[in-house]
């Protein structure tokens, strides 16, 4: 009887062993290959924003992002909101953008139309914030009229409101409606 029951508490064992491998399987391949997915959250209609003492510098909504988590960084596509300071403000608009956590960068591209509070517009191919340095930029041509003026050049660097700005490479400052 002593052989009949040890096997018999054999057999309940392996059968619990085995249905608990049945219950949770080994995930660690599943994990594998499904870590990017789980890497990605998405949304539709977010809104985002950096604060400095207790002011916000720029503000942007996107009508979807997905976030990356394991890079730190969001994907954004239609892209609208503005960046500002004490004196004032540069709204945009964008068709995609990218924030990087931990570089504390923002990086808007595509079409990018920008309005300042001072009646100036803005097009761009692309701009590019920079958290660290508080300096807004572009690396591509752009135009901005202001005060019945244009200013065009190759590239920019300014504060984040373009209330300063200093362009680069072929730089040209005409009135609006000159022939160049």
């Amino acid at each position: 009887m002593t052989k009949q029951r040890q096997f018999i508490v054999l057999i309940v064992v392996i059968a619990i062993l085995f249905g608990v491998y049945l219950l949770f399987p080994d995930k660690q391949g599943s994990n594998e290959q499904n870590a990017s997915n789980e890497s990605i959250v998405t949304f539709d209609d977010i809104d985002m924003k950096e604060s400095l003492q207790g002011k916000t510098v720029w503000y942007l909504k996107a009508a979807h992002v997905k976030i990356d988590k394991d890079k730190d960084t969001a994907y954004l596509e239609g892209v609208e909101g503005y960046f500002k300071n004490d004196s004032g403000e540069l709204r945009i608009q964008a068709d995609k953008g990218t924030i990087h956590r931990k570089e504390k960068t923002v990086y808007l591209e595509g079409h990018v139309k920008g309005n300042t509070q001072d009646g100036g517009v803005l097009s761009a191919e692309n701009l590019k914030y920079d958290s660290k340095t508080q300096i807004l930029s572009t690396d591509k041509i752009f135009t901005l009229e202001r005060e019945q003026r244009v200013l065009m050049a190759d590239s920019f660097t300014g504060d984040r409101v373009l209330e300063e700005i200093k362009a680069t490479g072929h730089a040209s400052l005409r009135e609006k409606g000159a022939q160049n």
